[in-house]
């Protein structure tokens, strides 16, 4: 026979080839010879050949793949699916469970395992008291695991998930359809629930090749959130981290990040087409896709083109958006195609059947918002508008300026060429400048006068150009490109003109009255009702930002302030944010700087020293301070001078978006809260563009302009009202959605590695004042963690975030943990034990079994989807899966094990089984539908009390 060239492994089922019913098992073997106990004779050992040998092995047995060859891994444990002989050789069809494959194998390297449920069907119940506390750990290890699979909230994470991010990832994961449009209300944390679900599918070996699609400003900022909230390192930026000039490149890059306006171009989109399919695929911002319809005729973006190019080419799609419909059908209607183009006849009809979102769209709104205890996240907020009065100086110096401005716009109308073009960008950078502070709009005009008068030694800034189009970087990116302007006279007369601007603005620097208002009015007052107070600053420009620090520094000590701003690598950042919450009293932040940082722990006060033009921008300003983990209500300074027409125009805008606010707040069903009204505020925000109406000012005059902006804001009202009304039937965070989920937190994950370091024997100690354990590894496990140690053999860890947020030293046990993975690993695996056993808590005497299950859907095309932990508590009289506090018991070792105690007979166990077999294949039918296939019920372990 051939199957000589294959020597059964140890532990190898067989039976003798001249004796179909005499099986045995291999005890030892070599290339000469094996020897084998034989099951139905007592302590006989024989020996044999291979070939007076075949598989003792049937479909349904669970084995475990032992193949000893040098640089394999084994493929773990699976289930016996079908058996061929091909060419003479014997192999199984076994389902791996680690991998989810099907793998054909020759018997030689397969060996037989009992699992929980066979050991408990031949009364196979362990009395052991080492026994009773695997089976623990066991059970924890494998919901641990399952729950970071449907959640992704075990990821790595600065803070704890919110519940409404928890729901949104496990409702997606659950649903057996991964394409989505996730319609979240703006600052609700569309990054982390991205992140969780990229993580939990990664878990699932369902997110092997990830395509993020942003608008070009957003690219860095997405790669950074990947790496710094989930440890996701893989990302990389498309043409700037790699260049594809061949297709074969693609194969190298499997977690992308792309430009969308840089994606669509032809020369690009083609190399784009040529890759591999990805897993997934995702659109920030996906409202930009748009597909407009007139009449009979069908207008398709470049955008979305690329978009519908895209679909093709990924079973799964996800689009995020606050504002996905922003008053327009049929744009909203496209993006739903997108997603879901099988249901294009239905969609047709969205507005006879919008329930039909809630299978498509899903929307958490931030009036609904609560922290894990039911409490709404966000504790409040004061709007303090400052008006700064105004010297004859200023006033002064408001009409020259606004003299210049008139002359500057009127020779950027004289031709179309880029010369004229760039004077009215660099007149509306000037307007902004003078709004922010005397300082700014000072040194612009020095610099504009020395490129006039070439002389270039005094054009050095130390700016640098960063991404273009990286909308965080808009108001430093203008100061830098004021440099690059011409050095000849915008207009007749312009450098007579700045001279005598810039003798009006040296002196007003040398009295500052904003400053000197800022500072008297504002921040003594703040720091005198507390000394500990700590004060967010916000500027969009460096030159302010320089001002404030040296004046602030002046009058407070030079280690009171701490500056953020777009130059600064993320380690510098970190830095500059460490000082402020530990040491310092001020942080002055631009735009680019205060993206992505938290400050809600150490600070609740925050400063606008000028207001942005945009409105979103004061939003996402505010959303620093004003989100989850702020214990304090937050206070929000807003300086403006009312005697500057820009400035009148601004808050002017403001005030009338919080009417608005307003009014739609008091329409709402909802029981009002301040959620609701912020809600409402981000959705307007973001729907209002106004930049382009104020910009415009000096050519259709105030009356206009007024106009202009009230016509925006009616129709950012109207696109709200449509997109709230119809949104309404997406689905959202529903609590009873994990009714029969089993949730993890940390009490868990504390309990299990407290568990699994004692009875691995590894020297530890317990610090709960301070919720840290010391562990001090052995030889072995030292090289085993040697990436994480280094050169040490004794690390701090904790199970809480907090806490490794607040020690930099303490490494955080979540699931990206290399220590956590190694625990998992080793308490889910077979020879850890822990199968079936005998417990003893007084919390169970009202049950007589409880076993734990995992139940496995598929997709259409046998690709697993959705995984479920089903734990039984059974008793004579009821049968329950999944109770509240179902691991409860499991929280504490169990009581010493009596050895006189009665175990159940084998009739009894057989009967326990079909009846929780058939509990499981209802509950497993009860959830299934045309997306989501039974496919497997695996148990895990079996607790008789």
């Amino acid at each position: 026979m051939l199957n000589n060239s294959l020597i059964p492994v140890a532990g190898c089922l067989v039976k003798h080839t001249h004796n179909k019913n005499r099986f045995g098992t291999v005890i030892s073997s070599n290339i000469d010879e094996l020897n084998i106990r034989w099951l139905s004779e007592t302590n006989s050992i024989t020996k044999c050949v291979a070939t007076d040998v075949s598989s003792g092995l049937i479909a349904g047995m669970v084995v475990i793949d032992k193949t000893p060859d040098v640089g394999h891994q084994s493929l773990g444990q699976g289930l016996i699916v079908q058996q061929r002989v091909l060419a003479g050789f014997e192999q199984f069809l076994v389902d791996f469970k680690d991998s989810e494959r099907k793998i054909w194998m020759p018997y030689q390297h397969l060996v037989w395992i009992k699992e929980s449920k066979d050991r408990y069907i031949r009364g196979d119940i362990s009395k052991s008291n080492l026994e009773a506390e695997r089976l623990r750990l066991r059970t924890l290890a494998n919901a641990i695991e399952l729950w970071n699979e449907n959640s992704g909230a075990l990821s790595h994470l600065d803070i704890d998930p919110l519940p409404h991010q928890i729901n949104l990832v496990h409702h997606i994961l659950a649903s057996g359809n991964l394409n989505w449009l996730i319609a979240d209300d703006v600052g609700l944390g569309k990054t982390i629930e991205t992140g969780m679900l990229i993580h939990a599918l990664k878990q699932r070996n369902l997110a092997k090749r990830v395509l993020l699609v942003t608008p070009a400003g957003l690219v860095k900022q997405w790669q950074e959130e990947m790496y710094d909230k989930f440890n996701l390192e893989e990302f990389e930026i498309y043409d700037e981290d790699f260049k594809v000039d061949e297709v074969r490149k693609w194969k190298l890059h499997d977690y992308v990040i792309g430009s969308i306006d840089k994606l669509k171009n032809d020369n690009h989109i083609d190399l784009l087409l040529a890759a591999e399919p990805w897993d997934l695929i995702i659109f920030d911002e996906g409202h930009r896709l748009s597909r407009k319809q007139y009449g009979m005729q069908i207008k398709s973006s470049e955008r979305f083109i690329l978009a519908n190019k895209l679909r093709n080419r990924t079973k799964s799609l996800i689009l995020l958006s606050a504002t996905p419909h922003q008053g327009e059908q049929d744009k909203f209607v496209a993006l739903l195609e997108l997603l879901r183009p099988e249901r294009r006849d239905q969609l047709a009809t969205l507005n006879f059947n919008p329930e039909i979102m809630r299978d498509m769209v899903f929307r958490n709104h931030k009036a609904d918002v609560t922290d894990h205890e039911g409490n709404f996240i966000f504790k409040g907020k004061t709007v303090h508008a400052i008006n700064v009065p105004a010297s004859k100086k200023f006033t002064d110096f408001e009409l020259q300026l606004a003299e210049y401005f008139k002359l500057g716009y009127s020779a950027s109308t004289e031709g179309a060429n880029p010369q004229a073009r760039a004077i009215g960008f660099v007149m509306t950078t000037y307007r902004k400048l003078a709004a922010s502070s005397i300082q700014a709009i000072h040194q612009a005009l020095l610099k504009r006068i020395a490129k006039i008068e070439v002389r270039r030694d005094e054009l050095h800034n130390n700016y640098n150009l960063v991404a273009d189009g990286d909308e965080r970087f808009v108001g430093e990116n203008e100061e830098y490109q004021l440099s690059q302007t011409s050095n000849r006279e915008f207009f007749d007369g312009e450098l007579v003109l700045l001279k005598n601007l810039i003798s009006a603005s040296s002196a007003l620097l040398i009295d500052d009255q904003k400053f000197a208002y800022f500072k008297n009015e504002v921040v003594d007052k703040i720091l005198s009702d507390n000394p500990s107070n700590k004060i967010l600053i916000f500027s969009e420009y460096r030159n302010t930002q320089e001002f404030l620090r040296i004046h602030l520094e002046k009058y407070f000590g030079e280690d009171s302030v701490s500056l953020i701003n777009g130059s600064m690598s993320h380690d510098e950042r970190r830095k500059a944010i460490e000082h402020f919450e530990t040491k310092g009293v001020f942080l002055i932040s631009t735009e680019a700087g205060g993206e992505g940082i938290n400050l809600q722990r150490a600070c609740n006060i925050m400063i606008n020293y000028d207001l942005p033009w945009n409105p979103m921008r004061l939003v996402q300003r505010i959303g620093r301070l004003y989100r989850y983990g702020q214990k304090n209500r937050v206070a929000i300074f807003n300086l403006y001078q009312p005697d500057s027409l820009d400035q009148k125009l601004i808050i002017s805008m403001y005030n009338r978006i919080d009417q608005i606010v307003d009014d739609l707040s008091s329409l709402q069903n909802n029981e009002y809260n301040e959620g609701l009204k912020d809600e409402i505020l981000g959705e307007i925000s973001n729907q209002i563009d106004v930049e382009n109406v104020l910009s415009e000012l000096n050519q259709v005059g105030i009356t206009r302009t007024h106009k202009r902006i009230q016509d925006a804001l009616d129709n950012a009202k109207n696109a709200v009202e449509k997109q709230r009304e119809l949104l309404d039937y997406a689905a959202s965070s529903n609590v009873d959605e994990l009714k029969y989920e089993v949730v993890i937190d940390s009490s868990h994950i504390h309990n299990f590695v407290i568990g699994m370091l004692e009875i691995m024997k590894i020297e530890h100690t317990h610090h709960p004042e301070i919720n840290t354990i010391r562990i001090r590894f052995d030889e072995e496990l030292q090289n085993k963690f040697r990436i994480l140690l280094g050169k040490a053999s004794i690390i701090e860890v904790t199970t809480d975030r907090t806490i490794a947020n607040d020690r930099n030293a303490t490494h955080l046990l979540d699931l990206s943990s290399l220590i956590m993975q190694y625990f998992i690993k080793q308490a889910t695996s077979y020879s850890f034990g822990g199968l079936s056993a005998l417990i003893n808590t007084n919390t169970t005497d009202k049950f007589t079994e409880i076993t734990t299950s995992i139940l496995k859907w598929q997709d259409l095309q046998g690709y697993i989807i959705k995984k479920q932990l089903c734990i039984c508590y059974r008793s004579p009289e009821r049968l329950v899966v999944n109770p509240d506090n179902a691991l409860d018991v499991f929280l504490i070792k169990s009581n010493p094990i009596d050895n006189a105690m009665v175990l159940p007979n084998k009739d009894y166990c057989k009967n326990s089984v079909t009846e929780i077999d058939k509990t499981l294949s209802d509950f497993m039918a009860s959830n299934s539908n045309r997306y989501l296939q039974p496919s497997d019920i695996r148990w895990i372990s079996v607790a008789t009390t």
